[in-house]
Parts: structure tokens; C-alpha cells; sequence
């Protein structure tokens, strides 16, 4: 199984050789200012009349992705000869053309006009905005392979993990960040406050390394995407939180894909990355419940449990109401969630021990799948989706070994 961390190298050395291959540094997106150098090359060369762009780690949001967009494509945006005076006065808008650039592009002008890839881990009309006859559309489950990668060792820990058994605690619910897109996680612990359910869970709830001073920034903020419902929801009932934390004083950066120890709790309610923008997209947090053998219920965008069952995965329609991943309005999908786990956490014990034994066998199928045929079925989809793009584009693949391919990424 290949590391997450060699992913692209491994793609471009395997697939994408006669491509300028293009990512974000670290697969991070900034939300800063940005420039030519926030974005990693492996080759830039002027006689490669393709170019791929890995924007895959991140939702594709168009306010912060069209900034790393226009760096990938500004070449595209000038002539030949307006490339050429800027590179000899010295205004290249994103880096610079070479001496050899410029004699080739000057016999040639449109490999200036690269056949251009974007590759995203989502469907969403977003992405779709940037497809045309000169730009393609390559998907693939990004979060499933790094999931796989950083959760392969839970496999020996939770092999014989109970699933039957008493819990100390109904839910587990991890909130570190509350800012911007993350806002909505406000309203969720509020609605937990106000049904007095935070004491039934294992509930962290703005723990960010001290990067904000409490949820009172977010709800005064006029651009937050809290509706002023749930501003004056948060304004009542969390007067006197300020932090929760699970496990320790703070959580580092990488917290995302952590799990704490000590995880006895029985629901496990993931709060996604992506929860007021209309795509499919889910992360490695989706996957923690799945490896901890737990029932989840999951707080995202709308689709998103559908999404997730496509690649083989069960849910938990048969116990409880999961219409809220229909439900498109952020403030009520909250709600219908909060209505499912305040029915669980008001069962007697004997009743709970019921709906337990019920899960079983679903928890298993999930544990059993992460580890067995999710990898294969992510595998083979990218390896579909890279022959249909090559095709869309006229590009000759005879020379790929895509069953090495396939056995690398499976194995």
C-alpha cells in the first residue's frame, strides 16, 4: 500500500510523466495571498503540450481555488507575443519563461494553450465550471487512499474490538475548528446544550491551538454563514462554554485524522469539512467511526451518505430517520440529526442494548469492507477515470503498466 504522503510522486512517475504536474505545497490550500511559489512543479517543459493541476485535498471552493487556478493557467491568458514582452520586461505575473521557452513557443504558439487537467476528490458543479473544450474534469477518492494509509494499523486494534457491550458514553463528537466553513459546528453544539445532551458524549468543541479567542468571533462576524437563527441560538445557550476537550489541552494540526484513545462511546457523529456548499465530498473523518467499529451519523452536505454507501458502505436507515441527508437547508439538516441521537440518548439502557445488537452487524460489514474491498473499488475507479480522460484527450497510454498500478495501490 502506498504512503499518502508519496502519492503524487508515484502519479507522475507512473502516469503523468509527460505532463507539467502541478499541487498544492503539501496539499495544502492557503487562504492567504498566494504566488507561484504555494504551488509545487515537478517538470515545466516547454515541449509537454499537456498539464495537470492536483487540487484534491481541499473542497474546491471558487474564491479561494480561482486564485490557484489563475497561476496554473496564466500562461493561457496572454498571447504568445504578450507572453514574450512580459518575460522581457520582467512582469511575468507568476514565474518566467526561459530563452528556449521563448523559441518554442514562438515557432509553436499554441502549446501556450496546454490541454489543461484538474483533478479534485468531488463531484460538484464547481469543478464542472471549469470544464470546457481546452480543460478536463479527473476525480478521484483522495481521502479514501490517505484514510487507508493512516488508519491501517486500527485493523489490529479494533480486529476484536466488542461491538456488543455497554458504553459509558451515547456519542462521541469531534469539533475542533468552528470558524468560516467549519461555522455550523456552533449551532450543532448549542442544539446539544440546549437538549442537555453534552454530558451524554465525549464532545470536543473549539480547540484550535488558541488561533480564536471562542465561538463569540464567528457569531459576531456579518460574513459568517451562521443564518441568524442559529447566532442567537449559540448566544443563549453557550454563554458559558467557551472550549470542550476530549483527550488533551490542545490537538495538533493534524488532529483531523487522529482518534482518541480511550474512545468509549457508542454513536460516533462526524462533522465534516464540507457542510453549507453543494458537493460530494467527504474526508478521512467519515472513516474514523468506520475503523473505531462504530455507528455514525454524519454531518455534511446534502448526498453525502448516498455518496458513501456508492462505494459499498452501509448506513443506518433501518434504526433511525436518515432523511436529513436530503435535507438542504444547513439549519434543519442539523436539527433532524439532533432529533435522531436526543432518541437514542433518552432509551432506557435495555433499549439501547437493543439497537446495539441491531448495529452489529452492520458496524461489521463497514470494518470488513475499509479494510478489504474499499481498496480495490477506489483503485479501479481511478484507474477508469485516468483511461477515460486519455481518451477524451487523444493521449497515447500503450506505454502504462496499469496492473502494477493496480497492485501497488491494492496491496
Amino acid at each position: 500500500m502506498l504512503q499518502i504522503d508519496h502519492i503524487y510522486e508515484f502519479l507522475y512517475a507512473n502516469i503523468f510523466k509527460d505532463f507539467d504536474f502541478y499541487h498544492c505545497k503539501g496539499g495544502v490550500v492557503s487562504t492567504d495571498q498566494i504566488s507561484y511559489k504555494d504551488i509545487t512543479l515537478f517538470t515545466q517543459d516547454p515541449i509537454t503540450t499537456k498539464k495537470i493541476f492536483f487540487y484534491d485535498q481541499e473542497p474546491f471552493i471558487s474564491d479561494i481555488s480561482a486564485r490557484y487556478m489563475d497561476i496554473f493557467n496564466w500562461q493561457s491568458k496572454y498571447s504568445i507575443e504578450e507572453n514574450i514582452n512580459l518575460a522581457k520586461t520582467d512582469r511575468m505575473p507568476y514565474g518566467h519563461l526561459s530563452p528556449i521557452e521563448i523559441e518554442i513557443l514562438s515557432e509553436d504558439p499554441q502549446r501556450i494553450h496546454k490541454k489543461a487537467v484538474l483533478v479534485t476528490s468531488e463531484h460538484s458543479v464547481d469543478t464542472l465550471a471549469y470544464v470546457n473544450n481546452n480543460f478536463r474534469h479527473l476525480y478521484y477518492f483522495f481521502h479514501g487512499f490517505a484514510a487507508l494509509d493512516w488508519y491501517r494499523g486500527h485493523y489490529a486494534l479494533n480486529y476484536d474490538k466488542s461491538v456488543v457491550k455497554p458504553y459509558n458514553y451515547d456519542f462521541i463528537s469531534m469539533n475542533r475548528i468552528i470558524n468560516n466553513d467549519r461555522s455550523y459546528r456552533i449551532y450543532w453544539i448549542s442544539k446539544l446544550k440546549e437538549l442537555g445532551l453534552l454530558d451524554r458524549g465525549l464532545v470536543s468543541f473549539n480547540v484550535t491551538d488558541n488561533l480564536f479567542d471562542d465561538w463569540r468571533d464567528e457569531t459576531a462576524d456579518p460574513y459568517s454563514k451562521l443564518s441568524d437563527k442559529a447566532r442567537l441560538h449559540a448566544e443563549q445557550h453557550l454563554v458559558d462554554i467557551d472550549k470542550l476537550v476530549i483527550d488533551q489541552p490542545e490537538l495538533p494540526g493534524s488532529a483531523s485524522a487522529d482518534i482518541p484513545r480511550g474512545n468509549d462511546a457508542f454513536w460516533h457523529i462526524v462533522t465534516e469539512t464540507v457542510f453549507y456548499y453543494n458537493k460530494l465530498h467527504l474526508t478521512e473523518k467519515i472513516f474514523k467511526p468506520i475503523v473505531s467499529k462504530q455507528p455514525f451519523m454524519l454531518l455534511a452536505a446534502p448526498g453525502n451518505l448516498a455518496y458513501l454507501k456508492s462505494y459499498g458502505f452501509k448506513t443506518f436507515d433501518t434504526l433511525i430517520d436518515e432523511s436529513y441527508d436530503n435535507i438542504q437547508d444547513p439549519d434543519l439538516r442539523i436539527e433532524a440529526i439532533v432529533k435522531q441521537l436526543s432518541w437514542y440518548c433518552n432509551l432506557t439502557d435495555s433499549e439501547k442494548t437493543n439497537v446495539v445488537r441491531a448495529v452489529e452487524p452492520i458496524v461489521l460489514h463497514n470494518f470488513h469492507h475499509f479494510y478489504n474491498e474499499f481498496r480495490h473499488i477506489i483503485t479501479q475507479e481511478l484507474i477508469t477515470n485516468i483511461k477515460t480522460l486519455f481518451q477524451s484527450i487523444g493521449y497515447d497510454d500503450s506505454h502504462i503498466n496499469y496492473n502494477n498500478i493496480y497492485h501497488t495501490l491494492t496491496h
